[in-house]
């Protein structure tokens, strides 16, 4: 095939697909309304960075940082804590069964 005959097959392709495409009308202010909820989009994403950085400002100043990683480090202590004495308290009861308790009687 030639490039003449390439350009025809491509000129009768084009405009078929020119033919099958639907052609629909849109609402009225469509492309206002578009802009709108891109621009309302745009000051919601604004305001939650805004959010973002006031809290990034408030926990990185020294006088609320050292409390809140102190306060931080409590919780955790804490939980740990309150962990290690439910698995203890389950590893005793679990040991004093198999001392007392037949074989047969244990559960895994």
């Amino acid at each position: 095939m030639n490039e003449t005959e390439s350009n025809r097959s491509d000129e009768k392709l084009r405009a078929l697909l020119q033919s099958g495409r639907p052609v629909a009308e849109l609402p009225p202010r469509f492309a206002a309304h578009v802009w709108r909820r891109i621009e309302e989009a745009e000051s919601k994403r604004v305001a939650f960075t805004g959010v973002l950085e006031l809290l990034s400002k408030w926990f990185l100043t020294p006088r609320i940082a050292a409390p809140a990683l102190a306060t931080l480090v409590m919780l955790a202590a804490v939980a740990g804590a309150i962990r290690g004495v439910h698995l203890g308290s389950r590893e005793a009861r679990d040991r004093y069964l198999a001392s007392v308790a037949p074989a047969h009687l244990q559960q895994h």
